[in-house]
C-alpha cells in the first residue's frame, strides 16, 4: 500500500498520491527521515480525496497533511465516492483492512460516514482513531453503526463551534468535541475593491439536497439590487443537478445581469474574486463555509445570514454585512449599499481580509489541529517508548 523512500536531509520532503492501475489501491509516497525514526507514528487518513477538487473536505484532509507530515508517515486510504454505492463500500473496507494488515498507530477519518469502518475491521478495534465532523451530515439524529463510531472515538473534532452545537442539539450524548477553525491561503495580492464593477458572486455546489445555500433567495434579490444599482451583475461559480432548475427560472422570470460560469479552476476562481465586489453566502446550513473566508481573503466583503456560522466566523466590525431573513428583500437591504459604493465595499474588504490573516490561515489550521491531536501523539510515543 506504501511505497517508502529515504530522503537525504532527515526530514520529510515531499508528499503525493498515486494509484496502481491494475488494483487501483491508493499509494501514498513518503520521504522518510534517512535514520528510519522507529517513534514516528504512523497515521492512517481515511478520505474520498485530498484538494478542491473534493470539495471543501477535500481541502480539509489535504490540510490536515500538510500538519501531519512534519512529524509522522502517512498513509491515505481513499474511498472512491464516484464509484456507485454497491462497488464502493466494499472497495474503502477492502483497503482499510489491507492497509490495517501493516501496523498504524492512528487513523483519521474526514467524515463520520467513514468512521464505521473502524467497528467493522477487526484490525482496526484497538487503534486510536479521530473523526472530523463537518456540518449537515451530523446535523441530524444519528444512530447505529454512526452515533457508535462518534461514541468510540478518542477525539472529535469541529470545524466551528456552530457545527458542535447543531450537532449536539440533534444528539445530546455526543462526547466532548475540539473546535478547530479552518484556514485559506493567504494572498499577497488582495483585490482592489474601490476599482471594481458592481458584481456580486456566488460560489458553491447547486444541489437540489443544498437550496439551502440560498440560490433562490439572491435571484429574489436581484431585480431589486438591479433597479438600485444599474448595470450590477450575479455571477454564479458551480454546478450541480440544481443548475438546470435555476437557468429556466432566470430565463422565464427574465432575471437580467445573471450569469452561470459553472466550475472554474483554482485559477480562474481567484480571478473572479480580483474582480467581484460582494460575495453573497446567505447560506443556512454551512459548518464553516470556506468560500466566505476564501473570499475574505483577497479582501472581497461578504454577506451572510444572521445566527449561522457567518456570525461566529465574523462578528460585528470585521468585515461582513448580514440580511436578517433568508428572503430577497432582506438580502437585496444588505446588499445594495455595499454595491453601490465601492469605498464603502473596500473599507469592508479590508476589515475582513485583516480578519483572515489574524485567525483563518492555513497555518492557524494547522497550528489549532496539531494541538487538538498532540494528546495522542504524545500518547503513540510513550508507548513506543
Amino acid at each position: 500500500m506504501q511505497d517508502l523512500h529515504e530522503g537525504g536531509n532527515g526530514s520529510i520532503t515531499s508528499f503525493s498520491t498515486s494509484y496502481k492501475n491494475h488494483s487501483n489501491v491508493a499509494k501514498v509516497r513518503i520521504f522518510r527521515s534517512l535514520d528510519g525514526d522507529p517513534l514516528r507514528p504512523r497515521v492512517a487518513l481515511v478520505t474520498s480525496g485530498l484538494g478542491t477538487k473534493y470539495g471543501g473536505i477535500g481541502v480539509v484532509s489535504q490540510m490536515m497533511v500538510s500538519a501531519l507530515e512534519q512529524d509522522a508517515e502517512i498513509l491515505v486510504w481513499k474511498h472512491p465516492s464516484s464509484w456507485p454505492r454497491p462497488l464502493r463500500i466494499p472497495i474503502i473496507l477492502w483497503r482499510t483492512i489491507w492497509g490495517s494488515l501493516k501496523h498504524v498507530d492512528l487513523v483519521i477519518y474526514d467524515h463520520v460516514h467513514l468512521a464505521v469502518l473502524h467497528q467493522v475491521n477487526p484490525m482496526l478495534r484497538r487503534v486510536p482513531y479521530v473523526v472530523f465532523l463537518h456540518g449537515i451530515e451530523v446535523w441530524l439524529p444519528l444512530q447505529g453503526r454512526r452515533r457508535d463510531a462518534l461514541r468510540g472515538a478518542d477525539l472529535l473534532l469541529a470545524n466551528s463551534a456552530t457545527t458542535e452545537a447543531q450537532a449536539r442539539s440533534f444528539n445530546p450524548w455526543l462526547p466532548k468535541v475540539e473546535v478547530i477553525w479552518l484556514g485559506v491561503r493567504d494572498q499577497p495580492q488582495p483585490a482592489d475593491i474601490s476599482k471594481s464593477a458592481p458584481i456580486g458572486l456566488m460560489v458553491g455546489r447547486i444541489l437540489q439536497e443544498e437550496r439551502c445555500k440560498g440560490h433562490d433567495a439572491v435571484l429574489d434579490a436581484w431585480p431589486l439590487i438591479r433597479t438600485a444599482v444599474p448595470g450590477a451583475n450575479l455571477i454564479i461559480m458551480g454546478t450541480g443537478d440544481d443548475e438546470h432548475r435555476l437557468r429556466q427560472r432566470v430565463a422565464t422570470e427574465r432575471i437580467e445581469g445573471v450569469e452561470f460560469c459553472g466550475r472554474l479552476s483554482d485559477t480562474d476562481r481567484d480571478a473572479m474574486y480580483r474582480h467581484s465586489r460582494l460575495l453573497f453566502f446567505p447560506s443556512s446550513g454551512e459548518g464553516f463555509g470556506l468560500a466566505g473566508v476564501e473570499a475574505a481573503s483577497f479582501g472581497v466583503p461578504v454577506l451572510g445570514l444572521t445566527a449561522t456560522v457567518t456570525d461566529e466566523l465574523f462578528p460585528e466590525e470585521t468585515g461582513a454585512v448580514f440580511a436578517k431573513r433568508p428572503d430577497g428583500d432582506s438580502i437585496a437591504q444588505a446588499a445594495i449599499p455595499v454595491l453601490k459604493d465601492p469605498q464603502r465595499a473596500a473599507s469592508l474588504g479590508q476589515t475582513a481580509r485583516a480578519r483572515v490573516q489574524s485567525v483563518f490561515l492555513e497555518e492557524h489550521f494547522i497550528e489549532r489541529f496539531r494541538k487538538a491531536i498532540s494528546p495522542l501523539m504524545r500518547g503513540i510515543r510513550t508507548q513506543q517508548t
